[in-house]
């Protein structure tokens, strides 16, 4: 069990109570939850803002940004990869889990509107790419970022709702996404020009740029 993961029992036990008593709110869960629904609109953003301004000079300062925080998702990925191979903490719905009570609450919740997943639950996984795309894209454009962290706290708080993780998991998880995300922006980036500028400029010359 990851650390602090304690602090979850009394969300869990209201989380069930919900659960138990407004049906209706699972079925939107369901969607929220899922690794494919909020992922894609996200990137579908993304990619609106990578061909979408008008202005050349805007929408290379916009490319450059989606630029980021895709390095930022793959290098927040990674740090978690790791995490993962030195550390498996199970899933909260895991039977192995010591506390009964998260363990059985988990375990309908994901049995409900998810499935039981096996891989390790911290840090998220979900939390840290999402944040990581928000955080990128904020430093560049204020409006998309703050929706994509909208999104990204619907679909964390999803998959706490679902006992996908642990509430320490996503938080966990933000915090690597955040923080890799400004280290790329402000640091990594402007270091390694030229290279931001070839790789923009070959997707140009490949016509996707």
């Amino acid at each position: 069990m990851p650390p602090l993961a304690g602090w979850t029992l009394t969300i869990t036990e209201a989380v069930e109570v919900v659960e138990q008593n407004v049906p209706a709110l699972n079925d939107v869960m369901s969607l929220l939850v899922s690794d494919f629904f909020i992922p894609v609109v996200i990137c579908l953003i993304m990619l609106g803002l990578w061909v979408g301004h008008p202005d050349p000079a805007r929408r290379e300062y916009l490319q450059r940004h989606i630029m980021n925080a895709s390095v930022a998702i793959g290098i927040s990925t990674l740090v978690v990869t790791i995490i993962n191979v030195h550390h498996f903490w199970p899933r909260p719905f895991d039977p192995a889990l010591p506390d009964t009570i998260i363990q059985q609450s988990a375990y309908l919740a994901s049995d409900t509107i998810f499935y039981h997943t096996h891989d390790p639950t911290f840090p998220s996984n979900g939390a840290t790419i999402s944040f990581a795309a928000a955080t990128g894209i904020w430093l560049g454009h204020r409006k998309a970022g703050m929706l994509i962290y909208f999104l990204a706290f619907l679909w964390c708080f999803a998959r706490f709702y679902g006992g996908v993780h642990f509430f320490v998991d996503i938080i966990t998880g933000a915090f690597i996404g955040v923080l890799t995300a400004l280290l790329i922006s402000k640091v990594f980036m402007p270091r390694t020009e030229p290279c931001p500028t070839w790789a923009l400029n070959a997707c140009r010359f490949l016509y996707i740029a």
